[in-house]
């Protein structure tokens, strides 16, 4: 009886037994015992011929035959999303192009594992960042990093492979496990080992340990394999795509021994010890990279006819500019101080500069400049919002130098951000003056609480539009649903404007994009937006234009009315346009406005970019405009210290032609229409020029970018597919305004970019256009 107990005993505790791995596979791998996966690019031919299938070659991928014993067979059964299997120096490998291609196991492998230990020997060939997955394991239904296995690159485009990230049951959440970096296109052999405890999830890199994480107690279920693809969401499906090669995945349901790592990993090595760089990855024909230029001028203007001098000046950071009716140009610093700048020497270029304010810490973070209407019955000042307080900065007595800070509006909580009160306007009818005060916390717009109950009220200041009365006594809320309104003006009709930031990337449908928002009493304008539960009693507010793609943080904010001179920037059709800066990306836009009975619309027009942080930009005389640009990098610069410059950007030729409009006449035709007649003689040359770009984020001009906030989604919109379009030929219209450019037909609903040269400019010019 004993015996029977005993026996039982021991096959209860029992390994479930081996499975014998298939006899194509390679005999050299030295540790069986546990086996529970093996795919072998360079076994293939082998498994083929031993299933008498035909031979693969270099084609599509239909199958990848599982060595383990298990017949846990990898396939594609959609002919368009197949990788490719190619032989380079005698190596087999599968290649995975990022935009598709990928390889999936039969769903319901029920596999329950405590322990792991994975090896992938894989060539990325680039990093597009959202995770891009190399391997993946999930339950049904359930996404790979909180029920299996996930190995991939992370969340932001690299350079080198020197992100990998590791999660699963027990350890989700992004984390880097490397501690080294490597360059793309070589074979690389991971090793990932995963268990429970305070270090049981480890990586180890072409053989040497780097990084580790903890693992809670937990168990890896896993109903289905991915190869070049994650399972993040299991509604989504398979995503995040992997572009690169693959040679060899084997997977073990325990951790292996040092002793059995090392020899399975010396077993890679000499196995692909030959292989010194796979071949690039082509991208799809017809397709190109954005290729972006080495060395952009600092204000690289899209329209011909303009010319860019910097200011001969030495300042910090400006924030905001403005000339007064006197013709000084007054300049707002980051630091607080307001300087005066004047021309003393007639070459149309500020050099002269005197202090009209200096901060001794009464500003705290200043953004948004407002001047005092000429015979203003106090005096001649500038309006501040800076951090707890709106201030009138007064030069009472006129001599050119602020004496007092008159405290306009103050006594609300202080945002727990750097800035709270942003942006600042005078109504000219009635000498209100409006400003900004940012939401209270733009991660959690609801406001909601440990208890799931929304803090958020519509009768808080914070989030709105405020208006100050002309005397100071008073202050009311005009709107709500307010992020941060960093710029804010009145146009010709006496209605204000304001730019608003995007700010999904921390809330949820919180402005998808950067906004200009026709500001009107009583309005919501959707941060927080509606919501069922938190947020039930507004209505959103839809912006008058958005700024597109993500991460542009429109700042400056003017429109185009004449001068101390008379005279407006560009050509006389631009006048009363809104001219708003980007300032994470150096982007200077033209928003034309115009009135209709169900409100404001807007058409827009990139017309430059900057290498430099484009903080502001207001009108000038002589037909100019004056740009303020930050030093440093997105998305806030180098600071109240760093080292800013002053451009003024000057219609010089206006009788060089300059587009007016881009529209698609058809679908193999577009038309570009010039606000003066061409000279014939200039397309010669130009039909051998002209380039057209199509993408979902393509835009004009795009060459020149050179700043890019470092979030995933921007990387995306960096590396998206661009597809170049066959120019046939161009001509001229009878009256010589409108330039026609015959194409292949075009048909999907994407994103234009024309590069035009040759209208009599050094630069060519860039349009864009949008086919719906």
């Amino acid at each position: 009886m004993m015996r029977r107990v005993a026996l039982m005993l021991a096959v209860c505790g029992a390994r479930p037994a081996m499975a014998a791995r298939e006899p194509w596979a390679d005999a050299r791998l030295p540790v069986e015992a546990g086996l529970a996966l093996w795919l072998d690019a360079g076994a293939q031919t082998a498994a083929r011929e031993h299933a008498s299938a035909a031979p693969a070659g270099a084609e599509a991928v239909e199958s990848w035959r599982d060595g383990s014993g298990h017949g846990r067979d990898l396939t594609q059964p959609d002919p368009q999303l197949r990788p490719q299997q190619l032989s380079v120096e005698g190596t087999g490998l599968i290649r995975f192009n990022g935009r598709g291609a990928h390889l999936a196991s039969a769903p319901g492998l029920q596999l329950q594992l405590r322990d792991v230990t994975l090896f992938i020997v894989a060539a990325p060939a680039r990093n597009e960042g959202w995770f891009s997955g190399i391997f993946s394991a999930h339950a049904q239904d359930q996404p790979d990093f909180t029920s299996g296995l996930n190995v991939d690159m992370g969340p932001a485009a690299t350079a080198a492979l020197d992100v990998v990230n590791v999660e699963g049951a027990g350890f989700s959440g992004f984390q880097n496990l490397r501690t080294a970096a490597g360059p793309f296109r070589r074979l690389t052999r991971l090793c990932v080992a995963a268990s429970n405890g305070s270090a049981g999830v480890k990586l180890w890199v072409d053989g040497v340990a780097e990084g580790a994480c903890a693992r809670a107690d937990s168990e890896l279920k896993v109903d289905r394999v991915l190869l070049g693809a994650r399972h993040a969401d299991a509604l989504q499906g398979p995503s995040s795509f992997f572009a690169g090669d693959v040679a060899e995945v084997i997977l073990y349901d325990r951790v292996l021994t040092e002793e059995e790592r090392s020899a399975v990993d010396g077993y890679l090595a000499a196995k692909y010890a030959g292989m010194a760089e796979t071949p690039p990855l082509l991208d799809p024909p017809g397709t190109r990279r954005l290729a972006t230029v080495e060395s952009p001028p600092p204000v690289q203007m899209f329209v011909p006819g303009f010319a860019v001098r910097e200011l001969p000046v030495q300042l910090s950071n400006i924030n905001n500019v403005l000339y007064r009716e006197d013709g000084v140009l007054v300049a707002l610093a980051y630091d607080g101080n307001v300087y005066l700048l004047r021309d003393g020497d007639g070459d149309g270029l500020e050099e002269q500069v005197s202090t009209f304010w200096k901060n001794e810490g009464q500003l705290r973070a200043p953004i948004g400049m407002a001047l005092t209407p000429p015979g203003y019955r106090r005096g001649r000042g500038v309006f501040v919002p800076s951090k707890s307080k709106l201030s009138l900065l007064l030069d009472a007595d006129g001599d050119d130098v602020a004496e007092q800070e008159v405290i306009v509006a103050a006594g609300w909580r202080e945002l727990w951000t750097q800035v709270d009160a942003v942006g600042v306007a005078v109504d000219p009818r009635d000498e209100s003056i409006y400003f900004g005060l940012g939401t209270w916390n733009f991660a959690n717009g609801y406001q909601v609480n440990d208890q799931g109950i929304a803090e958020y009220r519509l009768d808080d200041e914070h989030g709105a539009i405020l208006r100050a009365s002309p005397d100071f006594t008073s202050r009311e809320r005009i709107s709500t649903g307010i992020r941060f309104s960093v710029a804010m003006r009145f146009n010709k009709d006496g209605e204000l404007f304001c730019t608003d930031q995007e700010g999904a990337t921390w809330l949820a449908n919180g402005n998808p994009f950067d906004e200009l928002l026709h500001i009107q009493r009583g309005r919501h304008y959707g941060f927080p937006p509606r919501h069922p539960k938190h947020l039930p009693q507004v209505v959103d507010e839809p912006s008058v234009f958005d700024y597109r793609p993500q991460h542009q943080s429109t700042c400056g904010l003017n429109f185009n009315e004449p001068a101390t001179d008379g005279t407006i920037f560009g050509p006389p059709w631009w006048r009363s346009d809104a001219l708003v800066t980007g300032y994470s990306r150096g982007k200077l836009y033209r928003t034309k406005l115009a009135q209709t009975a169900g409100g404001y619309v807007a058409q827009n027009q990139l017309i430059g970019t900057s290498r430099m942080l484009l903080a502001d930009a207001c009108i000038a005389p002589d037909r100019s405009l004056v740009l303020a640009a930050h030093s440093g990098g997105p998305d806030w610069g180098s600071g109240p210290a760093g080292a800013g410059k002053l451009f003024k950007v000057t219609y010089a030729d206006p009788a060089t032609p300059a587009p007016a409009l881009v529209w698609a006449e058809s679908p193999g035709e577009v038309r570009i229409a010039l606000d003066r007649p061409l000279d014939p003689a200039v397309l010669k040359d130009m039909a051998a020029k002209v380039q057209i770009d199509a993408g979902q984020y393509v835009a004009a001009g795009d060459r020149f970018e050179t700043l890019r906030p470092g979030y995933a989604v921007v990387q995306r919109q960096i590396t998206a597919p661009r597809w170049a379009v066959d120019v046939h030929g161009l001509q001229v219209t009878a009256d010589r305004r409108t330039v026609i450019v015959t194409t292949r037909p075009q048909t999907q609903a994407l994103s234009y970019a024309i590069t035009l040269p040759g209208l009599h400019r050094p630069a060519p010019a860039d349009c864009a256009s949008a086919r719906g």
